[in-house]
């Protein structure tokens, strides 16, 4: 179909042609574009533009261009510029003068913004699912460890004794602001862009807010330069995509160097492990690895999108069709390695023997500084004489749990009448707060989760 005849005559230019053609991507908007031009000759009926038999003729045509791709047949994509192009062509050639009105009043401008609404409310929807279903999982996983003992770290170095499950827990937390993040993205997008025409509006009276409801949207858009000239719905779409693979790819990072023998925390099940092609005995964990470079992608795309737009003229440019491919990578990207994420870490096995040999006498610190202050010494006091004393016993190769009761009484008399009992567990215990890293805190962080999911199922 020659779109611009009359005004652009000459042959197209391959390398032009190579530059301009967008159906490679759009291609999978094939069933909501169908779903545009549904609506559209509906509300051109209504306006006098079709006659019902038209109409008629105009959606049973549509059914069978649908099945048709559904069938597989634009596997091997024809020569069109765009799927609008196809549409309105495969129309065209079926139903004559009929198929060639079904542009009326009517841009690719509004026309492809529409396609993508309705494309990323039903991502946003199957990315909540993936999200919840992933929580889930770190909620049933973290239940089985709320008392596992692990080495708690900051910057990297040993800090306090905190469990498995807590630390689990800290990913289902923050995965859930990534499912409101999604939620509220959809409000966003809950808008119908069609009817804004190219620029100024449809030159015929259509029912926007009847249109908006057919097409499943709760409104139309209210402004139709800004419909057809932002694209901050696919950047804000990114974004969320980002955020969940971002936080995906920290906790991947820790499991990777868990993974390792020197560590030997986790073990991961062998469908989501490689070998090595020189090296027999590898086993390497690259699934995990893979998601922290999935994450790097999904970050690119988000600065492309913003690029893209932040030197645009308004209201319409032809750079705006480069949304599509960076907002389609990061969806897919977020979909696929949440599954990879979710389904590794439930098959994974845990070695809660090794995590418990790695905790050093050290990490119970601030305990000892914290009894200090229940005695009636200032916090900075009491931290000073602990640091002090830790250091004491490092230069004499020993730790907090295997110091004498001598050097104890002499350090700190306070405990005299009353000998400080240290321990791992008790340091556990002491941080039963909300939030804390006691198991009856973290049984209280998945109770919170567990309730959460419940009350946000499709």
């Amino acid at each position: 179909m020659t779109l611009y005849k009359g005004r652009i005559d000459a042959a197209p230019n391959e390398l032009m042609d190579a530059l301009n053609k967008s159906l490679p991507v759009d291609i999978r908007f094939f069933p909501y574009d169908v779903n545009t031009n549904r609506v559209w000759a509906t509300e051109l009926e209504r306006i006098g533009i079709f006659t019902e038999a038209e109409r008629k003729s105009i959606h049973q045509t549509l059914d069978s261009i649908l099945a048709r791709y559904h069938s597989g047949e634009f596997h091997a994509l024809p020569d069109d510029e765009d799927i609008h192009t196809l549409t309105e062509r495969l129309l065209t050639e079926q139903l004559g003068d009929t198929g060639a009105r079904i542009h009326t009043g009517r841009s690719r401008n509004d026309q492809v913004a529409c396609d993508l609404y309705q494309y990323l409310m039903d991502q946003l929807n199957m990315l909540k699912s993936h999200l919840h279903n992933l929580i889930s999982i770190i909620c049933d996983v973290a239940k089985t460890h709320t008392s596992t003992l692990l080495a708690g770290t900051t910057h990297l170095q040993p800090a306090q004794p905190i469990t498995l499950g807590h630390f689990l827990m800290s990913l289902g937390f923050a995965l859930q602001r990534d499912f409101q993040r999604a939620d509220d993205a959809i409000r966003r997008v809950d808008r119908c862009p069609l009817g804004a025409g190219a620029i100024a509006g449809c030159g015929f009276v259509v029912n926007r807010t009847k249109i908006a409801t057919e097409l499943g949207f709760s409104r139309p858009t209210d402004n139709s330069i800004d419909t057809i000239s932002d694209r901050d719905v696919a950047q804000e779409v990114a974004f969320v995509c980002a955020s969940t693979l971002t936080h995906l790819s920290r906790y991947a990072e820790q499991f990777v160097i868990w993974s390792n023998p020197a560590f030997g925390y986790v073990k991961w099940d062998a469908q989501w492990s490689t070998g090595s092609s020189m090296m027999p005995q590898k086993r390497n964990p690259d699934a995990m690895e893979l998601v922290r470079a999935k994450a790097a992608r999904a970050a690119g795309n988000v600065t492309t999108l913003l690029s893209m737009t932040k030197g645009v003229p308004l209201s319409y440019a032809k750079d705006l069709q480069e949304d599509k491919e960076a907002v389609f990578d990061s969806i897919d990207t977020a979909l696929l390695t949440i599954q990879v994420f979710g389904q590794a870490l439930k098959s994974a096995v845990f070695n809660p023997d090794q995590m418990k040999k790695v905790l050093t006498s050290d990490m119970l610190a601030t305990d000892l500084a914290d009894a200090l202050v229940e005695k009636g010494i200032p916090f900075r006091k009491a931290h000073e004489r602990t640091a002090q004393f830790v250091t004491f016993l490092e230069d004499a190769n020993r730790d907090l749990l295997n110091a004498t009761v001598d050097e104890m009484n002499s350090h700190f008399p306070e405990f005299k009448d009353n000998p400080l009992q240290l321990g791992y567990e008790a340091s556990l215990e002491r941080r039963s707060v909300i939030g804390g890293t006691a198991p009856s805190s973290v049984a209280s962080q998945i109770k919170i989760l567990k309730d959460w999911l419940s009350q946000n199922t499709e």
